[in-house]
């Protein structure tokens, strides 16, 4: 318990004694002396994030198989599925840009979209012990998860009009990826598990460049050293996971082929591993 230091000898101030009393919390030298140990909220969680466009999008033959996996999974995991919007959200977009809609109002717009996917995979999944938690619920998520519940969520950060200006471009670079990642990295979860169409990262567009190269393990300075002009996920992913405290490594799977994500959440090497040196 803080200690309470009288008015009398602060110059008629009373103040609660501790370690930023009277401190800019500014400061350079305060903010890089504030270090301390910090807890892991919830150590066990594992994060799905399922591609929209690279999943969802595709329908029942896509998606069906996947469900099958999850259920497995869940006999010896908890974990959390989150969904992003796919090619509505592009098409989202493009209209928000034709109309002038600055950062903040497109990511906005972007977030209503994701909650059709994430009702879709709740109704798909009910059965299973699927349940939907907005993102105002995240405390209700230990509950969930104890009783073997699917948790679904959306991806997309809640950022909206607080949205910052993209340091390239005009479109919001805090996307779904970055959302799932600091869930995965702000509760102090197990693993994050992007589940996409591709077997993972290559060195440029795969779909493009026909002497694209794979890339099984790389670290995120090396990457962002790289300055590659396409990734497969957000790059403030990338960035923020340089910065990691808690979840240093992420794994970027193909969903279309079977086993993929049980082997990711065993801790096997598959897809992409990308970690913090």
């Amino acid at each position: 318990m803080s200690e309470l230091l009288k008015k009398e000898t602060l110059a008629g101030r009373t103040h609660l004694k501790s370690r930023f009393m009277r401190e800019s919390l500014v400061d350079r030298d305060v903010i890089e002396g504030a270090i301390t140990d910090e807890i892991a909220i919830l150590p066990y969680l594992n994060v799905i994030s399922l591609g929209g466009k690279s999943i969802i999008d595709r329908g029942r033959k896509a998606v069906y198989p996947v469900i099958e996996e999850l259920v497995e999974i869940r006999k010896h995991y908890k974990f959390v599925l989150a969904v992003t919007g796919g090619v509505r959200v592009d098409h989202t977009l493009a209209m928000g840009l034709d109309f002038g809609l600055p950062v903040g109002g497109l990511a906005m717009t972007i977030g209503a979209i994701e909650e059709q996917n994430a009702n879709m995979m709740y109704s798909l999944m009910a059965n299973h012990g699927a349940v939907r938690v907005p993102k105002d619920h995240y405390t209700d998520l230990p509950h969930y998860l104890d009783n073997d519940m699917i948790p679904i969520l959306t991806s997309n950060p809640p950022h909206h009009y607080w949205e910052k200006p993209p340091s390239r471009g005009v479109l919001p670079e805090n996307g779904s990826d970055f959302g799932m990642y600091m869930t995965a990295e702000g509760l102090g979860g197990r693993s994050m598990i992007f589940v996409k169409d591709q077997n993972g990262l290559y060195d440029k567009d795969p779909e493009k460049h026909s002497d694209a190269k794979f890339i099984p393990k790389i670290s995120a300075q090396e990457l962002l050293a790289n300055d590659q002009e396409d990734l497969i996920i957000d790059r403030t992913v990338i960035e923020m996971l340089a910065r990691a405290r808690h979840l240093k490594k992420i794994y970027i799977v193909n969903g279309l082929v079977p086993g993929t994500i049980t082997k990711a959440i065993n801790g096997e090497d598959v897809g992409t591993i990308i970690y913090k040196d």
